[in-house]
């Protein structure tokens, strides 16, 4: 009297099995594979990861927002990430605790800064995380992961390496402060500017602030170095051999305290004051000691080591321009230089570097 009750269950089981396989399968092929594109000693990278990293890159640095789909920029790029993976998966527990409370922090100020933007620069900034798929909490692994790797790298570094460094470089340690207000051979509408015009105004002021003038009024009303037109033309305590030669020549000489006649540098005339001279002490240098060291240390594993550890990288081929909105996080990228829209900075490079007023 059983068997046909155990036969009906068996044919509804082996039915609901089949139903379950069917639904499953269907599953799977309706999902795409998520391709491999870099394999190294101990992981791989997905298409899918390296399309958020890249996106994190546009968001964190505008400069790549143009370039980051050229075939040497994505595997530059890519062999970096694999690099940063492998050193922070290999950092010590004190590199991985102390890295983690600092990549927290980090990445509070990052976003903080994104939410303080303006209500356009931040839409623009989220349709590139959008179109690349970067949520907060990626962006957030990919700091935490930069920030062990390079942590672990700091702990590597020695007091003594660290003086032995400040001892014999002594010299890339000296300082000036200085004020300079420039009229450029381009104003600031992008005009050109006849060179007797320019050096005519840069009398002009330099009499005004003879006179008594404000540095920060006049560097604000009259000044084309954007970096420092809010803030009275300073640069403080910067290294001169990051300037151009006429200007570093100025800052290096010209007596303290007192006004010059107006210095004529590729980017226009320059009225300068240089309110102080000296070398930073090693207690003041250390940090940027340390970075420097630190980063020798990662740049010499890129170099040496992780060539070794790759083995395969296959970059996606772009499927299409980049994003219209992209330039639009050139002056709010929280990475971004202060400075990074002064192109008549006088520092040496054509783009300057936030260091310049630091």
């Amino acid at each position: 009297m059983s068997h046909p009750k155990r036969s009906s269950y068996s044919r509804f089981a082996i039915t609901l099995l089949a139903v379950v396989l069917l639904v499953c399968l269907a599953a799977a092929c309706g999902k795409k594979e998520d391709k491999v594109v870099g394999e190294y000693e101990g992981g791989q990278v997905t298409a899918s990861e390296f399309k958020q990293y890249k996106t994190f890159m546009k968001v964190m640095n505008p400069y790549y927002a143009s370039i980051i789909d050229e075939d040497s920029v994505q595997e530059s790029v890519l062999s970096s990430y694999i690099g940063m993976k492998i050193l922070s998966a290999r950092a010590t527990e004190e590199a991985k605790t102390q890295g983690t409370e600092e990549a927290n922090t980090n990445f509070t100020t990052i976003k903080d800064q994104i939410e303080a933007l303006d209500a356009d620069t931040k839409k623009s900034i989220e349709d590139i995380m959008k179109e690349g798929d970067l949520t907060y909490d990626q962006m957030k692994s990919f700091i935490t992961t930069q920030t062990i790797a390079s942590k672990d790298a700091d702990l590597k570094v020695t007091d003594e390496q660290i003086s032995t460094y400040y001892d014999e470089n002594k010299d890339s340690f000296k300082y000036a402060t200085v004020r300079h207000i420039l009229i450029g051979f381009t104003d600031k509408e992008g005009k050109t500017r006849e060179k007797a015009d320019a050096l005519k105004l840069a009398q002009e002021v330099k009499q005004k602030l003879v006179d008594g003038g404000d540095w920060t009024a006049l560097a604000k009303e009259y000044t084309d170095d954007t970096a420092t037109a809010e803030n009275g033309g300073l640069y403080e305590k910067a290294n001169p051999d990051q300037w151009v030669e006429e200007f570093k020549n100025a800052a290096n000489t010209q007596p303290l305290n007192e006004i010059g006649d107006p210095v004529e540098t590729e980017y226009g005339y320059h009225v300068i004051k240089v309110e102080a001279r000296g070398t930073s002490t090693l207690e003041e240098s250390k940090q940027t000691i340390l970075s420097t060291l630190s980063g020798e240390i990662i740049d010499k594993f890129m170099t040496d080591e992780l060539p070794g550890l790759i083995k395969s990288m296959d970059v996606p081929k772009p499927s299409a321009s980049p994003s219209a909105s992209a330039s639009a996080t050139a002056s709010a990228s929280p990475s971004a230089s202060p400075s990074a829209s002064a192109p008549a900075s006088p520092e040496a490079s054509a783009s300057p570097s936030a260091s310049a007023g630091q």
